[in-house]
């Protein structure tokens, strides 16, 4: 299993006034709002917010991590990511 620190992007602060009736999540690394039917990716984070690329909960947690849980990322933000960090939309 691999970690990777989470891509933030340099607009986070300034997308956190976009508001949009319908939109109820935002991405996870620049903060622009998404409807929950758009969103295609995801990154899975720890506890200690690194993303990693497993979805194994028993091997997480026997190598001393915590999953956080699955976060949308956008389609933009997803190609600063390592491929291998992204899930797909989750069923």
């Amino acid at each position: 299993m691999k970690t990777h620190p989470l891509y933030q992007s340099p607009r986070y602060d300034d997308n956190e006034n976009i508001r949009k009736k319908g939109y109820n999540e935002r991405c996870i690394s620049c903060n622009k709002p998404m409807r929950q039917q758009d969103i295609k990716y995801y990154v899975h984070m720890t506890t200690d917010w690194v993303a990693i690329d497993s979805e194994n909960l028993s091997l997480i947690s026997k190598l001393g991590y915590q999953s956080q849980g699955y976060y949308p990322i956008g389609g933009e933000c997803r190609k600063n990511m390592p491929p291998e960090f992204i899930f797909k939309r989750m069923k």
